[in-house]
């Protein structure tokens, strides 16, 4: 049976199981199970995990579909790693040297190039807010002010998930806000007109891609009183079909697939905002989209973890 390592970041390893969030546990439990169904065992493990001179994972998690227990297993050489590891310079570096005995999905180079929010603004500089790198609070007071927004935005570089946005008034932010890791300054983009023909709340589009293939897309709604709309964030999901989709999406999908041809397999995502003009904004590329699905989206749960399913196949033949 084939191995394949979901390899993720700092943990515990005497945690008594490893997850906390039971719908998280779920959703990987079923794909854990349709891939042992299919021949391949999943493995989970932190990458704090690998013995880098004898070339193995001292420790991993597996989950036994009979029984429906997670089980401590040790001493594991994958045949693949799927990367499931933040945005992290350390990491990029012990990932780098996990790399020359295993292969990974994603490429590295894929995903250090669509995790760094200043290299995607300067990709697709035609759909993505200028940005400016803020190191200090003397860079900020020297770019403020060409942002022309009433509130200003300050997004760390490496970061995903909506973690430590910052959107705040001009007339605040040089008191108020907090540099304590390289940011990009950006002007706010005011989503609260909604997606053409789906939503007219604030929100933010994510679409999901398997090389030129998108699987699934969903919007992501803020809680009242925030701006943010990642789940982890208070966010609410709702699953888009592809037929729904605005068409001045088209061009940028089509660069997307032109840019990143060389790269494949690819898994990542994008999210976008509109404008009150209808003109979309990339927000920001991600090259780890979750495997996390609700109930009522389980027919899109079946279609990713099959497309998922599928490319670990056809990798390691």
């Amino acid at each position: 049976m084939k191995k394949v390592m979901i390899l993720f970041g700092k943990s515990d390893w005497k945690k008594a199981k490893p997850f906390s969030n039971k719908d998280y546990q779920y959703s990987y439990e079923y794909f854990y199970d349709l891939c042992q169904k299919n021949g391949i065992q999943m493995y989970r493990a932190s990458y704090e995990w690998y013995d880098y001179q004898k070339h193995l994972f001292k420790h991993a998690w597996i989950f036994k579909s009979k029984g429906g227990k997670w089980k401590r297993v040790s001493n594991i050489k994958p045949d693949l790693i799927y990367d499931k590891t933040k945005a992290r310079l350390e990491i990029y570096y012990k990932k780098e040297l996990i790399r020359k005995a295993f292969p990974f999905i994603n490429n590295l180079i894929f995903t250090q190039l669509i995790d760094d929010k200043l290299t995607t603004s300067l990709l697709f500089e035609k759909w993505c807010k200028k940005s400016w790198v803020i190191e200090n609070k003397n860079d900020l007071k020297k770019f403020l002010p060409k942002i022309k927004t009433e509130k200003a935005v300050l997004k760390p570089l490496l970061e995903s998930g909506g973690k430590g946005i910052q959107i705040m008034d001009k007339g605040d932010i040089l008191k108020k806000a907090i540099i304590d890791c390289p940011y990009l300054l950006q002007e706010f983009i005011d989503s609260s007109y909604g997606v053409p023909g789906v939503s007219d709340k604030s929100h933010d589009l994510r679409l999901v891609f398997i090389n030129d293939e998108i699987i699934y897309s969903y919007i992501r709604e803020p809680k009242e009183g925030s701006y943010l709309a990642n789940l982890s964030q208070g966010g609410s999901l709702k699953i888009v079909p592809k037929n729904k989709l605005p068409k001045s999406l088209n061009p940028i999908i089509n660069k997307a697939n032109k840019l990143f041809a060389t790269f494949n397999p690819r898994i990542y995502s994008i999210d976008f905002m509109f404008d009150r003009k209808k003109q979309p904004w990339i927000v920001e590329l991600n090259s780890m989209p979750g495997l996390f699905f609700t109930p009522a989206e389980k027919p899109y749960m079946l279609k990713m973890y099959g497309k998922l399913l599928n490319v670990f196949k056809k990798y390691m033949r």
